[in-house]
């Protein structure tokens, strides 16, 4: 098979936007890191909510993606501590523990206060079009 160096090279992206990752699995961190980078996003991870609060506490984002279930506070922990922040990142929750739970977990993140949830394993095109939607209303709401 013929392959030329072009085809092996990342095409430079423009960053258009900062996501926190926030999931306790290094293998979902790093597919869904690959896809967010490769779509022009920065991004910055934490393996659990502990350590994705104290990147918040320092640094804006634009969106976050929380997995629910981690230890060192999970999920539901995030979106409640960002839900008293006035000028909250829009965010989407994570899971797969579901059904393996018997628990509708994903519902109850948007009761919550997530905007979007999505069941693992996740469609990643969907989760880029929900997050590129997310931060295009959250800047049109800043520039209106």
């Amino acid at each position: 098979m013929d392959m030329t160096l072009y085809e092996l090279r990342a095409k430079p992206v423009t960053v258009s936007a900062t996501i926190l990752l926030v999931d306790d699995d290094p293998d979902f961190r790093g597919m869904a890191r690959i896809a967010f980078t490769r779509a022009g996003y920065a991004v910055h991870e934490a393996e659990n909510g502990n350590t994705a609060l104290a990147i918040l506490a320092s640094r804006t984002v634009d969106l976050v993606v929380t997995d629910i279930i981690m230890p060192e506070a999970d999920g539901y922990e995030v979106i409640l501590r960002l839900k008293e922040q006035p000028s909250r990142p829009p965010l989407i929750a994570v899971t797969g523990g579901s059904l393996r739970l018997r628990m509708e977990l994903p519902g109850m993140a948007r009761l919550l206060g997530a905007d979007a949830a999505f069941e693992k394993p996740v469609d990643l095109s969907a989760l880029l079009a929900e997050a590129g939607r997310l931060i295009a209303a959250r800047k049109g709401d800043a520039a209106g």
